[in-house]
């Protein structure tokens, strides 16, 4: 039977070949100058070796390819790097660099009073943050330091700016209608860059103007990077709204009355069955939706059930969306099914884009004394229930949609 080896942890980090304690941030300036050499290479080899007291280390041998400080009359150099596996035993140090056969690295290195081989044995200064990862003339440091290695002494590439891309809001929409947009960001210097955006939606005209209201995000990018994000939006007044980016203006869009563009729709025929219930009867409530529009579509929408009075014992109001498959020339059936359960008067509402399409009432009445209590049912529902809400009180609900 395999067995996964032992793994012992290490909280370590070395700094330089005398010092150990737990990492703290090294600006660039004393990677470049407490290192004793700097030296851009591939890795070539990995071998795992262990000492009299348990520990495990690593000696990770790179090919040269360039000196950026105090060369070396070698065309390799080895690297000690704490932890790793030796049989069923493994050894973790924190903070310590990763190698990896074949990756090409620049690394900022000590010197130690070891050897290996008879060669003089390295480690990385500054822990992870002394090694970076080579993709072309750039080198990535873990920490976000960016560095181009093509010139004859390399420096950090220029700050990066976060740059306003794209800012997408869907125009023509209704009040009460859930709005998706999109904005996104750029990186136009070389390190990466980060900053708290400032968005701010503000009505100039209409019944919203004076209207304002926003978000704050933080923002970080790569260099030469995008960032991006989802706006899930909803506004209550009608006009015309400019959306501001920080202080600079960035979109125009329009909020219309509830009711815009659901002339698309029609909704009609809202029913009961039975239509004079009694309290702990089963009522189906139906009704149709149909569409002007040329193709298939989904129509969302919203039915509430809500008592016109104070009822005691009564768990209601209900409210649950609701959605429908349309398509040109036919008319499609929705229905929800309820308990009413005090005597009264229900009103049924069907919203959709802000405005009540449909409302009628229905009486319930008191069961007869001489009735037996209704039993628990349960009614299979063929085909895909839409999912229900509900507001007040924990029911279920099963829709059915069919086609007439």
């Amino acid at each position: 039977m395999d067995q996964k080896p032992l793994l012992i942890l290490f909280l370590v980090c070395i700094l330089t070949p005398s010092a150990h304690g737990l990492m703290i941030e090294i600006p660039y300036e004393q990677l470049w100058e407490e290192s004793d050499t700097i030296v851009l290479g591939t890795v070539t080899g990995i071998t795992h070796h262990g000492t009299l007291t348990g520990m495990i280390y690593r000696i990770v041998t790179l090919s040269v390819e360039r000196f950026y400080k105090n060369p070396v009359d070698s065309e390799n150099l080895l690297i000690r790097v704490e932890g790793g596996e030796i049989g069923d035993r493994g050894v973790w140090v924190e903070d310590e660099p990763e190698f990896s056969l074949g990756e090409r690295t620049l690394v900022f290195l000590a010197e130690t009073d070891q050897t290996h081989d008879e060669e003089t044995v390295y480690r990385v200064y500054g822990c992870v943050q002394g090694k970076f990862i080579v993709e072309g003339d750039t080198a990535h440091a873990p920490g976000g330091l960016y560095l181009n290695i093509s010139g004859l002494e390399f420096k950090p590439m220029p700050e990066g700016t976060v740059v306003l891309a794209e800012l997408v809001i869907p125009g023509n929409r209704t009040v009460y209608e859930v709005i998706y947009g999109s904005i996104g960001f750029i990186n136009t210097g070389g390190q990466g860059a980060s900053r708290n955006v400032t968005v701010t939606y503000r009505g100039v005209q209409g019944p919203c103007e004076g209207y304002e209201n926003g978000t704050t995000m933080w923002v970080g990018v790569g260099p030469g990077g995008y960032t991006g994000f989802e706006l899930r939006l909803n506004f209550t007044l009608p006009g015309v709204y400019v959306a501001f980016v920080d202080a600079d203006p960035a979109t125009t869009f329009t909020i219309h009355e509830a009711g815009y563009m659901s002339g698309g729709y029609g909704f009609s025929d809202l029913t009961f069955d039975p239509p004079e219930p009694m309290v702990g009867q089963m009522v189906n409530v139906s009704f149709r939706i149909s569409t002007t529009m040329d193709t298939p579509s989904e129509c969302y929408y919203r039915l509430k059930i809500r008592p016109t009075e104070i009822m005691e014992g009564s768990d209601n109001p209900l409210s649950i969306p609701m959605m429908s498959s349309t398509s040109p020339g036919e008319a499609t059936v929705n229905w929800y099914n309820f308990h009413p359960d005090a005597t009264g008067v229900y009103k049924v509402v069907v919203w959709h884009r802000g405005l009540r399409v449909l409302e009628e009432t229905v009486t319930v009445a008191a069961a007869p004394e001489t009735a037996e209590p209704p039993g628990e049912e349960t009614t299979e529902i063929p085909g895909s229930p839409a999912a229900a809400l509900l507001a007040g009180a924990a029911a279920a609900a099963l829709i059915r949609r069919r086609k007439r």
